[in-house]
This record gives C-alpha cells, sequence and structure tokens, in this order.
C-alpha cells in the first residue's frame, strides 16, 4: 500500500526523538569578520562600501540580511558585479564581498548604420530623462563630456539601463523613417582589470516600405478619403519626401488606430471596432494596408434623468447640458456634460458634488439613457491660498491674478478664470490649481502649483522681407523683470538692434502689468528709427527718434481693453533731391511733434489647432490720436481709424476664414494748413493691398505716393493645411486711399474708386525661424497710375494686424 508523502513526515516527527532532532538541525553562526575585495581598479572608498553594509562582524549569520545589502550596493549606482563569498568554520562565518565597480565606458561603435552616420545618430537619439550618474566618492577623477547625451556617456560609469534605452531609441529612429522592422541591440567588450569596457550598437537595417494605398474594409457610413484624412499614415505622394509621410511607420500606426477609433466614437459609434490590419505586399518595397473595421450603430441619447438633485431644478442642470434628447451621444460630449454639471454646483461653492453617469444603451432603438446620480455636498470657503514651485516668481506676482481670495465662497468658475489669467503671464510652462482639504469640515486650501519657464532670452538672427529687403537683428529680453532685482517681478525689459539694407531699428521697452499694484499695465519705449524704404521712388527718407509711454486696462472682463498714450517724437525727412516733386520738398527737414493717443478694443480670439492662427472669434478696436494744440510740438492734426477682423472655422478641420476691415481719416487742425506727409493714410503691401507695391495705392503727386486724409480696407482670406508645417490660402483684398479728410470722391486724384486684388499665398511654420508668410497678389481693377502686373510678398508672421 502506498502512503502519501504527507504522511510520512508526519510519521517522522512523531517517531523521532526531540533531542535527535535539534541535533539534526544546524545551530545558527556568528559573523566573525567581514572583508572586502575588488575586481579590477577601486574607484569607489571603503567608507562608502560599509556604510551601504548593515550586517556587521558579531550579528548572527543571516542569508537574507546579505542579500539586502548586496541589492543596496547595486542601488547607489556605482558598481557593476557584487558577489558575496562564505567561509564557514567552527568559529563561524567570514564574509568576502568581492566588488567590481562600474567600468568606465571609453568607446561607442556602431555597425551595421547605412542609413545614418555615426555623428547623425548621436544627434538624432537622446533620452529626455537622461542625467548623468553621480560622480562617486573614488580616487581617481572619471573625466565629464559635456556633448550630444549619448555622447556623454563616454568617460562615465557604465550603465546597462542607459544603454538598452538607447538602443530602443535608435529603433524607434528607424522606425518614425519606415524602416519599421529594424533591430538593434547592444554588446558589450569590459577589460574588468582595467575597469574599462566598450560598447558596439549592432543595428539591423530593413529596408524601407511604402504605402501604396490605404483602404477601410465594412466602412459605410464615411468615404475612403474622409477616413484616410483622419490618419497620419497615407499613402506614398509627391510631397512625401518633404512630408516624410507615405511609408510604414509602427509607432504611427499604433496611434492611428486609436485616432480611428475616436473619431468613430465621437459621432456616435459606440461599438466601433478595428477588427484586423491587413499588410498586403504589392513590391519588394511596396504594400497596401487594409484596415477591417466594424462600424457599428450610431447611438442617439435616449432617456434623461436625474437622481438625488435638491439644490437645483433639474431644468437648469438640463440647460447645462449640451447633448440633449435625440442627438448623437459620445463619450466626449459625457464627460463635458458631467462637467458642466460639475461648474453648476462648483459655482455655488459644492466643489466636492460627487456626479456620475449611468449608460443604459438600447440596441433594438439604437439609443443610449442617461442616469445622472448627484451626492450633494456643503458649500467649501477658501482657508487659505497655497502657492508652490515658483523659485523665482515673487508670490505677490502670481495672487495678483486671482480673481479668488481667503475666506470667500470656493468659486470653480472663479478658480478657472484665476488659471486662464495666470496662464496670461506667460511666465510658467504649467499651471495647476486644486482644492485641498483641511480639518475644518466646510474649508478648502486652494494649491496653486506652477512649473516656471525660461523667461530670458538673447537672440540673433537675420531676415528678409519684401518691404524691408535684407534684415540683421540682435535681441536680449527678460520677461520676469524687476527693478531694482532684475528677476521676478513680472516685469517685461526687451532691448532690439535691427540692421538692413533699407533701415535700422533701436527699440528699448519696458512693460510693467501692474503699476502701483492695480491691474493697470505701463508701457514706455524708447526708439529711432532710420527708413530708407517709405519712398517709392527713392525721393526721401525718413528718421524717427522719439519716446512712447501708455496705459492700458480691462474694463469688466479682459476682453475689454482701454488705453491712453503720450508720444514725443522728432521726425526728420532726409535726402530730399532737387528733382523731387514740390509737395516732398515742402516736407523736409526736423520737426517735433507731441500727439497723446487712446484705444478701445474688444478682443476674443482664440485658436483651437495653432497659436499663429485664430479660427474663432473677433477683434474691433477704435484709435484715436491728437497732435500739437495744448500739447506743444510743430504740428497740429487729429486722427481717427475703425479696424474689425472676424475668424471663422471654415468648411473642414484646421480650414480657416478671415474677415477684415478698416476705415480712417486724417485732418489738420489750429496753426497747421496740411496734415503731414508720414502722418497720411497708404496702402498697398504685403500688410493691405497685396497685388501692389509697399504705399502704392492712393493719391500721387509726378508718380510718388503722397498720401491722403481718407481711407477704407476690406480683406477675405481662406487657408487649408497642406502638411503641419504648411498651409495654403487663396485671398481678395479691396481698399482706397482719398486725398481729402471725410471724403470718398475719386476724382480729386485721378485713382479711381477702389483698388482690389486677389491671390495665392503660403504659411510656413519653419522650426528654429518661425511662421512665414509667402504671398502673390494680382490686381484685378488697378488704377492707371499702378502698377497691374502680379507681385510677390513675404514677411514674417501668419497673420496681419488689420
Amino acid at each position: 500500500m502506498l502512503f502519501p508523502a504527507w504522511w510520512l513526515l508526519l510519521a517522522l516527527l512523531v517517531l523521532v526523538p526531540p533531542g535527535l532532532l535539534a541535533q539534526l538541525t544546524p545551530a545558527p553562526a556568528k559573523i566573525t569578520k567581514i572583508n572586502l575585495t575588488n575586481v579590477g581598479p577601486q574607484i569607489v572608498s571603503e567608507a562608502l562600501i560599509k556604510a551601504n553594509i548593515r550586517v556587521k562582524e558579531g550579528d548572527m549569520y543571516n542569508r537574507a540580511a546579505v542579500d539586502d545589502d548586496v541589492r543596496n550596493l547595486y542601488t547607489t549606482g556605482y558598481f557593476y558585479n557584487v558577489r558575496v563569498a562564505e567561509d564557514r568554520s567552527a568559529d563561524g562565518v567570514v564574509l568576502l564581498y568581492m566588488l567590481q565597480a562600474r567600468p568606465v565606458l571609453t568607446e561607442i561603435i556602431f555597425t551595421g548604420n547605412k542609413k545614418y552616420s555615426r555623428t547623425q545618430l548621436f544627434k538624432k537619439v537622446s533620452l529626455t530623462d537622461y542625467l548623468e550618474p553621480p560622480t562617486p566618492l573614488a580616487k581617481t577623477t572619471i573625466p565629464k563630456v559635456s556633448k550630444t547625451k549619448m555622447e556623454a556617456m563616454v568617460g562615465q560609469p557604465l550603465d546597462e539601463r542607459r544603454l538598452f534605452s538607447f538602443s530602443q531609441e535608435i529603433k524607434k529612429l528607424y522606425q518614425k523613417n519606415g524602416y519599421p522592422k529594424t533591430e538593434c541591440k547592444y554588446v558589450l567588450n569590459i577589460d574588468e582589470r582595467a575597469g574599462r569596457g566598450t560598447v558596439t550598437f549592432e543595428i539591423t537595417e530593413a529596408q524601407k516600405i511604402r504605402i501604396e494605398d490605404v483602404f477601410f474594409e465594412g466602412a459605410r457610413d464615411f468615404s475612403q478619403r474622409k477616413l484616410r484624412k483622419e490618419l497620419k499614415t497615407r499613402r506614398h505622394w509627391f510631397w512625401s519626401w518633404l512630408t516624410r509621410s507615405g511609408v510604414l511607420k509602427d509607432e504611427q500606426l499604433e496611434d492611428d488606430k486609436e485616432k480611428l477609433a475616436e473619431f468613430y466614437r465621437s459621432r456616435g459609434y459606440i461599438d466601433f471596432e478595428l477588427k484586423d490590419l491587413k499588410f498586403v505586399q504589392v513590391g519588394p518595397r511596396k504594400m497596401i494596408l487594409h484596415l477591417v473595421i466594424s462600424e457599428g450603430r450610431r447611438y442617439k441619447v435616449g432617456a434623461i434623468s436625474y437622481k438625488g438633485v435638491t439644490l437645483f431644478p433639474t431644468n437648469d442642470i438640463s440647460k447645462k447640458l449640451k447633448m440633449k434628447v435625440g442627438d448623437y451621444f459620445t463619450p466626449k460630449g459625457l464627460t463635458t456634460d458631467i462637467e458642466a454639471i460639475r461648474d453648476l454646483y462648483g459655482n455655488k461653492g459644492h466643489i466636492d458634488t460627487i456626479v456620475i453617469a449611468r449608460k443604459t444603451p438600447n440596441t433594438q432603438t439604437g439609443t443610449m439613457d442617461l442616469d445622472y446620480e448627484l451626492e450633494e455636498k456643503e458649500k467649501a470657503f477658501i482657508e487659505k491660498i497655497e502657492i508652490k514651485g515658483n523659485t523665482r516668481t515673487k508670490d505677490r506676482v502670481i495672487r495678483r491674478e486671482l480673481a479668488v481670495a481667503p475666506g470667500e465662497l470656493f468659486d470653480m468658475t472663479k478658480v478657472k478664470l484665476s488659471k486662464d489669467r495666470v496662464e496670461g503671464t506667460r511666465l510658467f510652462e504649467r499651471i495647476e490649481m486644486q482644492p485641498e482639504p483641511t480639518d475644518v469640515p466646510n474649508r478648502r486650501n486652494l494649491v496653486v502649483a506652477v512649473n516656471e519657464r525660461d523667461t530670458g532670452k538673447m537672440g540673433f538672427g537675420a531676415g528678409f522681407s519684401s518691404v524691408d529687403s535684407l534684415l540683421g537683428f540682435v535681441e536680449v529680453a527678460e520677461e520676469n523683470f524687476q527693478l531694482p532685482w532684475f528677476r521676478g517681478g513680472g516685469q517685461k525689459l526687451r532691448l532690439r538692434a535691427q540692421l538692413g539694407n533699407v533701415r535700422q531699428d533701436y527699440v528699448l521697452t519696458f512693460i510693467e502689468p501692474w503699476l502701483f499694484g492695480k491691474k493697470l499695465e505701463f508701457t514706455s519705449e524708447l526708439y529711432h528709427h532710420d527708413l530708407r524704404n517709405v519712398s517709392l521712388n527713392d525721393f526721401y527718407e525718413e528718421r524717427l527718434t522719439g519716446m512712447r509711454m501708455g496705459l492700458t486696462r480691462a474694463l469688466g472682463r479682459d476682453s475689454i481693453r482701454v488705453g491712453v498714450s503720450y508720444t514725443i517724437e522728432n521726425i526728420s525727412i532726409l535726402n530730399v533731391p532737387d528733382n523731387a516733386p514740390q509737395t516732398i520738398k515742402d516736407e523736409a527737414g526736423t520737426r517735433l511733434e507731441s500727439r497723446v493717443g487712446t484705444s478701445l478694443a474688444y478682443d476674443t480670439r482664440r485658436t483651437s489647432f495653432n497659436v499663429f492662427l485664430p479660427d474663432g472669434g473677433q477683434r474691433t478696436e477704435l484709435l484715436t490720436q491728437v497732435a500739437g494744440g495744448p500739447l506743444g510740438g510743430d504740428t497740429d492734426y487729429y486722427k481717427l481709424e475703425l479696424r474689425h477682423n472676424l475668424y471663422f472655422k471654415g468648411l473642414a478641420q484646421m480650414h480657416v476664414l478671415e474677415f477684415g476691415g478698416r476705415l480712417g481719416v486724417v485732418d489738420h487742425y489750429g496753426r497747421s494748413t496740411r496734415v503731414p506727409l508720414i502722418s497720411r493714410w497708404f496702402l498697398g503691401g504685403i500688410d493691405t493691398l497685396r497685388g501692389y507695391r509697399q504705399r502704392q495705392v492712393g493719391p500721387q503727386v509726378g508718380g510718388e505716393p503722397v498720401g491722403g486724409g481718407t481711407y477704407w480696407f476690406g480683406t477675405m482670406e481662406y487657408s487649408i493645411p497642406i502638411i503641419e508645417l504648411l498651409r495654403v490660402a487663396v485671398f481678395y483684398d479691396i481698399g482706397m486711399v482719398y486725398q481729402n479728410p471725410y471724403s470718398f470722391d475719386a476724382l480729386n486724384n485721378g485713382t479711381g474708386f477702389y483698388n482690389d486684388n486677389w491671390g495665392l499665398g503660403l504659411r510656413l511654420n519653419i522650426p528654429q525661424l518661425g511662421p512665414l508668410r509667402l504671398d502673390y497678389g494680382i490686381p484685378i481693377r488697378a488704377a492707371t497710375v499702378n502698377d497691374s502686373n502680379g507681385r510677390f510678398q513675404f514677411s514674417v508672421g501668419w497673420t496681419r494686424e488689420y
């Protein structure tokens, strides 16, 4: 008969005498000595080693404790290999710790890399979290190399975790550029005695695979073209060499899977499923991608009910919801509606209210019933406001932007407004505002956590435009300035010098956003401009030297702002030749101008995809200027101008439609018999009528534009994205300048009632250079004194100051 093993063990324990069992169990041994030895050169002090060994001589031997010490030594980051040997005797146990310090990496070698050279791999491959290992308590000094992050490992202790990470980054580099099957591994060659080693990254490059086409099997409600636009994985085309598209990239394809699912679910297809991916090879380096999808049913919102609502009428909650009964149901819409309910409660201080949405799908009717369950909480008040993360910026710079204060109701609407205001200072990369519990039940601390950005910069470079020709500039700026301590006060200081073929500019600007502790922005500017490009026929040059001071503040809300300014300026008209028209000769010389200006602006512009280009909202501004009179100076005149522009989303995603218009008048008064040439209105050029030369449109004398007293201007532009860094635009401009103020009589200047043009443009966003604008304008109705040929215009920026 066979007995289970546990029966035999039980019988042994019962039958063996206790004394004999004790003799069979080895007695715990003491640690009599701990020795340390090094494999290769010793670069870590014994003091550091012993500080990380908790087992001491005289302790009872415990293998688990020894293993813990081995882990502690590895954790220091100084050791490549740690082994412990035991020598048992009747007296006890002697422990020998054999330590091999991390060998110094002396060389990085690449093999199999044909697509990228050694230098390119060093430049293109980097880890954002790479940190140089700490310098150990060593007997020898390890040299530091401040090159690329990858090259910086040379001369540092070898770190296999980093080497593995770099090998993965090399694979990603190839995958992102259309070599999806490329492999990379690292191989070490270590000289233990010398304490040095080399690493070889062995790269097995795969062929680049072009995508001939992308098909969506099972798509019913959306066209193939529409679905292709949602993916970055696209078929190869003429511009693929520039866009780097049209090749298979594993990481990009994974992102596209999520984007496709989000596209359908955001339109109510909750049951959407990507069933399969098929790669059909049509050549050695060509393939067709098939995405097999199941669209599922499109759900609409069914019944909406509420539970636990006592503080508000349910009708008030329903008004806040974006998804009504009968609308298509989307997860994003549900999230938005939950947030809207929280905001409704949060606006009244009930910030802890819990909102849970229960979804009940009905596959037969294609509806999604929603049941909002609320757990209402008491009102909360602000106990105190804590600011964290600001190492340079003064607390007051942040606190003055907050719309809430201690002791007030914890209003989440005001908290969000406060966050927007702090973001508007442009001093921080990240801003978070969260309530924090206190010991008092209905009291919360508001924690404002910020991550400061680098606000100081020094730059230099060169540029070119159709107006200013070749320009070089040097600029020093600090956006978190404070007198007299230089940093942390939220003030802005900028010094810019710009030199070119036809102009020179020197500008010193200082801005105090909170003058006297009030939300009152003070701006001061010292400038000198030497302009040799204002005359169409080189009949004169302008030189402006002056100072401007201004005050601006919001009226009730940030979107409405009023401003007042004072400018004193020395104006010179120079180098007027004898053959210049008499009108120009009369302007020659130097005069002093003293003027005051006012502005009233309403600005609701917003961007949803590009910081350079608004796609919603408007900006309307009324400007006035008065020169001379009681202000002094050599001329008396006044200006009135109205500017207005609108932005709309276009017919497809990231399409933008812009409308703009301006109207202005200028007239003399008092001692003056005419408006100075420099203060009159001019049209033409990159910022107005793009089919004409700079300042060409309007009254002329002897072929030289002399400006006018009244002008109007309108523009329309529609732009679409081609790739992420390139947009194409089509535009139409119209306008005219008239000789007399308050007059639209074209007979006075012989230029016609209006000039207009249409054209095409490119908007480039070049890394390190920024947004650039290239337009080709074609006149439609041009005055006889104007050139009717097409004209290229180019400048910096994607939008114009209408």
